[in-house]
């Protein structure tokens, strides 16, 4: 059976009757008879039994409709990209990220490219570290961002900006007078920090290893914002990456810059074997000038609070 003859027997499955098939194809009522009875005699069995100028399926033409609806689908997904086209609405970007980019840059970001690109689709998963990576690899997304991402055969990494750690906590902390916080500063604190199963909980802890200080956490937590709002219901104090504190949800506490530095490398991650599609590229160059806009801001808050 061609596609042609598979839409002819579709369309008589809907409607059961040849006049109406003929109808909804644009096909006279004997082009479309003579096709079934022609894919009959191909196949060799009978596909409807005429009862009371109507055509009941056989259970064997149930079972071909079946196999066949995939190509149904996707018939429909191409006519959709072209009547998207058509209309103007050229082109999607699928983003995953992970929790903490997802509420913190990424919504100004879609924002303003949706403003610039109104005809785009948009959609942005929001996953662990690792399941952005099976995503972007798997090409269930065209971009995905994420902190201390790894190397992988199938994806290729773009360098966004270098991010640095602080420390937030209650302002009426202690911890809130210091210019700057040192993993030995934070003896005696509830320290509320990532799961070493994340590369920024590794990072961490080396640096608290060097500084010859405890590593305690009192919680673990697998998102960073996860970690913040922890802080604000008072349960410790917490160590978190730049865009994390950047996103205007925790302007309450106190942030202190860390000593000595944690240095996050924040990515853009793409299929290596694809070009990355113009739209795409788009929209990681506005993230990228999003992202050093938000750090030099961060830069002088954190600047002046500390000198308050």
């Amino acid at each position: 059976m061609n596609l042609r003859q598979l839409e002819i027997f579709s369309a008589v499955m809907r409607y059961h009757t040849t006049i109406a098939a003929a109808e909804a194809l644009s096909m006279s009522q004997s082009a479309v008879s003579n096709a079934i009875k022609h894919v009959e005699s191909q196949l060799g069995f009978q596909l409807f039994e005429r009862v009371s100028n109507r055509l009941v399926p056989t259970e064997e033409a149930k079972i071909l409709l079946e196999e066949a609806e995939p190509l149904f689908l996707h018939q429909q997904a191409v006519n959709q990209r072209a009547a998207d086209l058509r209309a103007g609405r050229i082109g999607r970007i699928r983003i995953a990220a992970t929790a903490e980019l997802s509420e913190s840059i990424l919504p100004a970001v879609m924002a303003q490219f949706m403003n610039q690109h109104p005809n785009v689709y948009l959609s942005l998963d929001t996953r662990p570290l690792n399941s952005v990576l099976d995503a972007v690899e798997s090409g269930l997304a065209d971009v995905g961002f994420g902190m201390e991402a790894h190397e992988r055969h199938g994806l290729t990494l773009r360098p966004i900006a270098d991010l640095t750690t602080v420390c937030v906590c209650q302002r009426t902390s202690d911890l809130a007078s210091l210019p700057f916080i040192t993993p030995n500063d934070l003896r005696g604190h509830k320290l509320i920090a990532p799961q070493m199963s994340n590369g920024i909980g590794v990072i961490i802890a080396e640096a608290f290893s060097k500084a010859a200080a405890p590593y305690m956490p009192a919680v673990e937590v697998r998102f960073l914002n996860v970690a913040a709002r922890l802080v604000q219901e008072n349960w410790g104090v917490a160590i978190l990456d730049e865009m994390t504190v950047s996103s205007g949800r925790y302007d309450d506490l106190a942030i202190r810059h860390m000593q000595p530095k944690m240095r996050l490398s924040l990515s853009a991650m793409l299929p290596r074997q694809r070009i990355p599609s113009r739209l795409s590229s788009a929209f990681i160059a506005m993230f990228q000038n999003q992202t050093h806009r938000v750090l030099s801001e961060l830069q002088t808050r954190i600047g002046v609070s500390s000198g308050s």
